[in-house]
């Protein structure tokens, strides 16, 4: 088995078939097919179902997957050791993200690593609902998920660590209003939904990335609420309301930005029972990996992070989530 297979089977996979594969390595398609069959072969094992519609991946090909991208992944960093040049190479973090813990305290804890680590080049792909933790990082395709807290995935979950990082607050950002203080709305007393009834909001479609307790009082407060548009996009919710046209919800992050062109935010009450963290798979994790989640690990706990032998216990009384597995950067 050589590196360039793997490679070329981590495109098919991504790309699901063999043109899109050569499209993205910059390769003929010949090379491709070949060098997939060559893999098939000497693994005695189908890799992908050939379709009209392109190719999938066999039980097989899954199995295959994770220690693929796992393998590619630590020979880049391998590379990175000894390579000259300072971003020959760099070191890659490859996170998946809720677009609410992104919107979070995620980016601060972020922001710390790539302060005290420059040289590292972060890829974040979305995670479409925190069901999808597990099979992400089983897949390689990410090896820490920023997700919401605690894990709701069954006993697949039961081997990965976590570490909560802090709560998703959201607020009610009102339009700004000609000749009004910006900042006077902070200061006000956190308000429900059913107390808007006469509010035009610009509200999002249900997606499963919503905490249960704000789904609930959405679906609660319907007859009350004055829908003005239902809109995917948060930056054109965020656009929409700066231009007047209705009031919408956004997380603190999004909120205190607004309240800077002229919005006036206030604290949704109720809306912040979704709390997101960190999670990974202590097996798999590379260097790179532990590294953040030592440095999130040190920004929660305000100390040092101290790497340590795996235990079966939360270190000093440290978050461990409820199997038990601790939220330790070491594990």
């Amino acid at each position: 088995m050589e590196l360039q297979q793997l490679r070329y089977f981590v495109a098919v996979a991504e790309a699901r078939s063999i043109s899109g594969a050569g499209t993205a390595l910059e390769v003929t398609q010949s090379t491709v097919s070949q060098a997939v069959h060559a893999l098939e072969k000497e693994l005695g094992a189908l890799l992908f179902h050939r379709t009209g519609r392109g190719m999938t991946l066999t039980s097989a090909g899954h199995g295959l997957l994770g220690p693929a991208r796992r393998i590619l992944r630590e020979t880049r960093q391998a590379e990175a050791a000894v390579s000259a040049g300072p971003r020959r190479g760099a070191p890659r973090l490859d996170l998946a993200a809720l677009p609410p813990a992104l919107d979070g305290p995620l980016a601060d804890v972020l922001a710390a690593f790539l302060r005290s680590n420059p040289e590292t080049v972060v890829h974040v792909h979305e995670l479409g609902s925190e069901q999808e933790a597990a099979e992400v990082l089983a897949s390689g395709t990410a090896e820490v998920v920023a997700t919401r807290l605690p894990l709701d995935i069954g006993r697949t979950g039961d081997r990965l660590a976590t570490l909560p990082l802090g709560t998703y607050d959201v607020y009610v950002a009102r339009p700004p209003v000609s000749g009004g203080e910006p900042d006077d709305a902070v200061h006000e007393p956190p308000i429900g939904l059913a107390e808007l009834h006469d509010v035009p909001l610009v509200l999002m479609p249900p997606r499963p990335i919503l905490s249960a307790g704000m789904a609930a009082m959405i679906e609660e407060s319907g007859p009350h609420l004055v829908r003005r548009a239902v809109v995917g996009q948060q930056e054109t919710r965020t656009a929409w309301m700066l231009e007047g046209i209705a009031a919408t919800l956004l997380g603190s992050r999004r909120a205190a930005e607004a309240a800077r062109q002229g919005a006036r935010p206030i604290r949704l009450r109720g809306g912040t029972d979704l709390t997101v963290g960190l999670a990974w798979d202590p097996r798999t994790t590379s260097p790179t990996a532990r590294l953040f989640v030592a440095s999130a690990y040190a920004a929660t706990t305000r100390r040092p992070a101290a790497p340590r032998p795996p235990t079966s216990a939360a270190p000093g009384g440290g978050p461990a989530r409820p199997g038990g597995t601790p939220a330790d950067p070491a594990t």
